[in-house]
C-alpha cells in the first residue's frame, strides 16, 4: 500500500512539473509589448477615429438632406456614404474586445443586405436593431440599398425623403454611431490591459490580435469580397453577393482600401500615411517575422508574405471597377485574384503562426 502511495506522489509531482514548464514556455522571443503599443497607437485608434468622423459627417449630410431633399443633397449623401464605407475597411480588422461582444462587425457590414427585412421594418415601424435577425437589415449595406437599390431609380429621391424611409436611415445611422462610441470607449480605457497582455496564451492580446488579423484576411477579405461572389464555395458564381452591390461601381474601391489597411497592419505602417511607425519604436509583424526566420533574402518568410500580398494587389488593381460586371464578363480573371490571395492565407495561417508559436483559435468552415 505504501509503494502505491509513493508512486502516486511521484506521478502528481511529474504532472505539476510538466504543467509548470508548459506555462513558462513563451515560445520564440520577440517584442510583443512594443508591437501591441504600435498597433494601438498607429492603427487601432486612428482607424476608429476616422470611421467615427466619417459617420458623423454622414449624419450631418443626412440632416441636410432631411431639411432640403433634392438631387444635389442626395448626391452629397452618396459621396459621404462612400467615404464612410472606405473608412470602415480600416476598422473591420479589429473584431476584438467590445466589438466582438456587441457583434459590431455584423451590425455594420453583413452583406448581402436583407432588403425584404429592411422593407418590412420600414413598413411596420417596429424593429429591434440589436436582434440578430436584423443584422443584415442595418449598417452600411442597408444604406447602400436605400441610396441606390430602390427601383425604379427615379423613385429613390421620393422614397428616401419620405418619413418612414428617412426615419429608418437616421435610426440605423444612429445605431452605428452608438456602437462605434461604445467600441472606442473600450479601446480608450483598456490600453494598458491590451499592451501588457504579452503571454503566449490563447487569450493574450498578441495571440488574439494575430488570429483576428488572419481571420479577417481569410474570411472578411478573401472569402466575402472574392470567394463567395466568384462561386468558389457554390456551384455557380453569385455576383449579387459582392460588397456594395447596389452601388456596384464602388466594389473595387472598397477591396483596394481593405488591402491597403491589411498592408499597413502587417508591415508596420502608420494608418493612412504609408510611412513606417514613427520614432524608434518600429516593431512590426513583418519585422518580427524577418528576424525570427532563418532564411535570408527573397526566401525570408517576412518578405515572401509582402511579395505575395503585392502580387495580389497588382492583380486586384487590374480588375473592373465594377465587380458585378467583372464576374459576369470574365470570372476567371476574378478567380485568379482569389487564388493569389489564397497563397497569402497559407503563408499567414501555417508558416507565420508556426514561426510565432501561436495556435489558430478559430475553425475553418469553408471547406477549402
Amino acid at each position: 500500500m505504501k509503494k502505491i502511495f509513493i508512486t502516486l506522489i511521484l506521478i502528481v509531482s511529474i504532472s505539476f512539473s510538466c504543467n509548470d514548464s508548459i506555462t513558462e514556455d513563451l515560445g520564440p522571443s520577440y517584442d510583443r509589448s512594443n508591437l501591441l503599443n504600435n498597433w494601438y497607437d498607429f492603427n487601432i485608434i486612428p482607424a476608429h477615429k476616422t470611421f467615427k468622423r466619417e459617420l458623423d459627417q454622414f449624419k450631418s449630410k443626412t440632416n441636410s438632406f432631411k431639411e432640403n431633399p433634392s438631387a444635389s443633397t442626395l448626391d452629397d449623401l452618396r459621396i459621404q456614404f462612400l467615404d464612410t464605407y472606405l473608412a470602415w475597411q480600416g476598422v473591420e480588422i479589429f473584431n476584438f474586445g467590445k466589438a466582438e461582444e456587441i457583434y459590431y462587425n455584423s451590425k455594420v457590414n453583413i452583406y448581402p443586405v436583407n432588403s425584404a427585412r429592411v422593407n418590412s421594418n420600414i413598413s411596420s415601424g417596429q424593429y429591434d436593431l440589436s436582434n440578430a435577425n436584423n443584422f443584415a437589415a442595418q449598417g452600411l449595406p442597408t444604406i447602400d440599398y436605400l441610396l441606390y437599390g430602390i427601383t425604379p431609380e427615379s423613385d429613390i429621391l421620393n422614397k428616401i425623403s419620405s418619413n418612414d424611409h428617412l426615419t429608418y436611415l437616421i435610426n440605423i445611422t444612429d445605431e452605428m454611431i452608438t456602437n462605434t462610441e461604445d467600441v472606442m470607449r473600450y479601446w480608450e480605457t483598456n490600453k494598458l490591459e491590451f499592451v501588457n497582455s504579452i503571454d503566449n496564451t490563447s487569450t493574450s492580446s498578441m495571440n488574439m490580435m494575430v488570429n483576428d488579423f488572419i481571420y479577417y484576411f481569410e474570411k472578411g477579405f478573401r472569402a466575402n469580397k472574392f470567394g463567395i461572389p466568384a462561386g468558389v464555395f457554390s456551384s455557380t458564381p453569385i455576383p449579387e453577393n459582392i460588397e456594395c452591390y447596389h452601388s456596384k461601381i464602388n466594389s473595387k474601391k472598397l477591396a483596394m482600401e481593405s488591402l491597403r489597411r491589411i498592408i499597413e497592419f502587417y508591415e508596420g505602417l502608420e494608418y493612412g500615411t504609408g510611412y513606417p511607425y514613427p520614432g524608434n519604436s518600429g516593431a512590426s509583424l513583418k519585422k518580427i517575422i524577418i528576424e525570427l526566420d532563418q532564411a535570408s533574402g527573397e526566401n525570408n518568410l517576412g518578405d515572401r508574405i509582402s511579395d505575395k500580398i503585392n502580387t495580389a494587389k497588382q492583380m486586384l488593381s487590374e480588375l473592373d471597377e465594377n465587380f458585378y460586371n467583372q464576374i459576369n464578363d470574365n470570372n476567371t480573371k476574378f478567380l485568379r485574384v482569389y487564388d493569389a490571395i489564397q497563397e497569402v492565407v497559407v503563408l499567414l495561417k501555417v508558416d507565420m503562426l508556426q514561426l510565432l508559436s501561436i495556435n489558430v483559435d478559430y475553425v475553418d468552415a469553408d471547406g477549402d
